[in-house]
């Protein structure tokens, strides 16, 4: 193990040039409902066109153009046809109009997936009875209008259509709109957290934030090749994401090695899902460690670490105290000073989230 004393180089990331409290916004979306029936989409719709009898959404496109991510989908109201008429209309989530068209509206929807800012709009057509305007501010399920009467005694349909130019996270980007809905039902706001870690790896501090608050900040140290993004065993690299505290022990502790963990050891649930799902989509898991992997994660339980993408990775202290600086020292976790560590293992509880941002 050796000491690697580095100039503190920014990042050529998007994340370098992000105000902290953009991550500590009030206002980000916590999840995403369907915007028709009930929030979980279990309600009957029908597509006109087959009158086959659904229970979610009918994708009627679904595109990737050169700016971005895009999906459309159309629903009818429960019952189908003329009768989906003035049937209401929910904003899937918390949002900004950014636009209103006679039978249309825009939302901006902004949130954190994975610990990365995201940015979607999506757009409600086929609706009237629309009283908003740009600039007002939506909550998550808020009636915002109706579906409208059929042009010229056509089917009452609701179409929406989702655009994302910039998706951090691209690898698990679920390409229908139902499927996203799916996959986005809870979301961290950090500022509804009654405690939240976030280690920002480039600027080598990690900031203690009490419902979005930054209370504390401390400075933290990487990997040996922390400044990378940790994706396989033995890479050195330190992890990015949205993760847990699972495991929480004092020292001293016992072994080879035990002395590097120093005063405390505060164990992450590395690998997450979306680590998982990232090297799924890259051929670097099996389906079945995928899985496994997602289990822990839902249940909250320690991550598996018999996979090619490592695992024990957490917040612990060293051998000693070391200078200021960039420091990479560890195999992948973060790394405080005593007296830091210890404050911050008092603070933190099992199931604190940790933010490792680039």
């Amino acid at each position: 193990m050796i000491l690697h004393i580095l100039p503190c180089l920014l990042l050529a990331c998007t994340l370098s040039a992000q105000d902290l409290q953009s991550f500590l916004a009030p206002n980000l979306a916590d999840g995403f409902d369907f915007p028709v029936g009930d929030a979980d989409g279990k309600a009957g719709y029908q597509d006109q066109g087959t009158k086959r009898r659904y229970k979610n959404w009918i994708v009627k496109e679904s595109v990737v153009d050169a700016l971005g991510l895009e999906a459309q989908e159309t629903w009818n109201g429960s019952g189908g046809g003329k009768t989906a008429a003035n049937q209401p209309v929910h904003a899937l989530a918390a949002g900004t109009v950014t636009e209103l068209k006679n039978d249309e509206v825009w939302l901006e929807h902004r949130f954190l997936e994975n610990g990365q800012p995201q940015h979607i709009q999506i757009g409600y057509a086929g609706i009237h009875a629309c009283n908003l305007k740009p600039g007002d501010q939506v909550k998550r399920r808020q009636r915002i209008a109706q579906i409208a009467p059929g042009l010229n005694g056509g089917h009452a349909q609701l179409t929406l259509t989702m655009k994302h130019l910039l998706y951090a996270e691209a690898a698990t980007w679920p390409m229908s709109v139902s499927a996203f809905i799916r996959s986005h039902r809870q979301l961290l706001v950090p500022a509804k957290e009654e405690r939240v870690l976030i280690a920002v790896k480039h600027d080598y501090r990690l900031h203690v934030c009490e419902k979005g608050q930054v209370k504390l900040t401390l400075l933290v140290a990487l990997g040996q090749r922390g400044w990378e993004r940790k994706t396989m065993d033995g890479d050195n690299g330190t992890p990015v994401g949205e993760y847990r505290i699972t495991q929480k022990v004092k020292g001293p502790f016992d072994g080879t090695f035990g002395g590097y963990l120093g005063a405390a050891w505060l164990r992450l649930n590395y690998p997450n899902t979306y680590d998982a799902r990232t090297a799924l989509s890259e051929n670097r898991i099996s389906k079945k460690e995928h899985d496994r992997i997602a289990a822990a994660a839902l249940h909250g339980s320690l991550s598996p670490t018999d996979t090619s993408l490592g695992g024990g990775i957490g917040i612990h202290g060293w051998l000693s105290d070391w200078p200021d600086g960039a420091n990479h020292l560890t195999w992948g976790c973060l790394s405080l000073r005593k007296a830091d560590l210890l404050q911050v293992h008092d603070l933190v509880n099992k199931g604190t989230r940790v933010l490792i941002l680039p």
